[in-house]
């Protein structure tokens, strides 16, 4: 005879609400890896200390999004 082993109370209620997979959730954005020679970034670090409300992912995504609208 086997017995069954049941889960803790906290966890099959937290498998009963049914709750969203982290992957299934879409957000709108996709995380990338991406090397970059260092030359950019130290030229990267020099402007943002001209724009420092900006944050370096938020200047690469705008830098980007500028040269494809550019070439579009």
């Amino acid at each position: 005879m086997s017995v069954k082993k049941k889960a803790p109370a906290s966890v099959e209620s937290f498998i009963d609400k049914g709750a969203d997979v982290k992957a299934k959730k879409d957000k709108g954005f996709k995380n990338i890896l991406i090397r970059v020679p260092n030359k950019i970034l130290d030229d990267l670090d020099n402007l943002l200390e001209q724009k420092p409300w900006l944050n370096r992912t938020q200047l690469i995504v705008e830098s980007i999004s500028e040269k494809i609208n550019k070439e579009g």
